[in-house]
């Protein structure tokens, strides 16, 4: 049931994700009805959306888990996807999104959905399947720390960006008036801090594969074809 339910909801996020693209357009004077339908449609999404966040909860719910450094990095995307996709909700309205119209708040949206959600995925992938490319494995303490510094720079950088978008910056600006000072500082040090626990990461994915202790085909004890394999896998794996 629970991959009936992720293919039916990626390809309903697809097939309505492609109707929505006038919710952009909500103060360019396009009609009300135009306005109600867009507004509708994207609420829609919403619904495959959410399928997919509670499909992933409820994978993780009385599970055998393992708090390994690939489902910290899985976690994190989780929640930053969630905060994007309500965040969404917000500019789905025509209401609310006459306010935050092309302001830091659509920035910060875009970003906890892209980089929290995508950034976030492929840092899991990366250290999910680091041990089976290189048959090595790096830092696992290191790699938390990261993850940690990584996810509140993330946070830093990015949440503020709402509260600038609520007091009506727009972006696309090079400069901004003193009344956005304080928040443009809290997200200059976000980005420091972010920039930092990225740096960590891919130092200790290089650490890894240059010192990493040698791991055997399955150091994760995943049931997947892959973990059958040696580690790096041999060439002709599968006869």
């Amino acid at each position: 049931f629970g991959y009936k339910m992720i293919a039916f909801s990626s390809l309903a996020i697809a097939f309505a994700g492609s109707l929505v693209w006038a919710h952009h357009m909500f103060t360019s004077g396009m009609s009300d009805l135009a306005v109600l339908i867009f507004s509708f449609l994207t609420f829609v999404v919403a619904i495959p959306s959410a399928i997919k966040v509670f499909n992933w909860m409820g994978t993780l719910y009385q599970g055998s888990i393992h708090l390994e450094p690939p489902l910290y990095y899985a976690l994190g995307f989780i929640f930053m996807f969630s905060v994007g996709g309500l965040t969404g909700l917000v500019l789905g309205s025509a209401g609310t999104d006459i306010h935050v119209h092309d302001t830091y708040f659509v920035v910060a949206h875009f970003h906890y959905v892209i980089f929290g959600g995508t950034g976030f995925g492929i840092f899991a992938a990366m250290h999910y399947w680091f041990p089976k490319i290189f048959g090595r494995m790096y830092d696992k303490a290191q790699a938390v720390r990261a993850f940690w510094i990584v996810l509140v720079g993330m946070n830093v950088l990015y949440f503020p960006m709402f509260v600038l978008g609520l007091q009506g910056m727009p972006r696309r600006y090079y400069d901004y008036l003193p009344q956005y000072a304080t928040g443009q500082f809290i997200s200059t040090v976000g980005s420091w801090i972010l920039a930092l626990g990225i740096l960590l990461m891919f130092w200790n994915l290089y650490r890894g594969i240059r010192a990493g202790r040698a791991v055997g085909a399955n150091p994760w004890g995943g049931a997947t074809l892959e973990w059958t394999l040696a580690s790096p896998p041999p060439h002709h794996d599968f006869p």
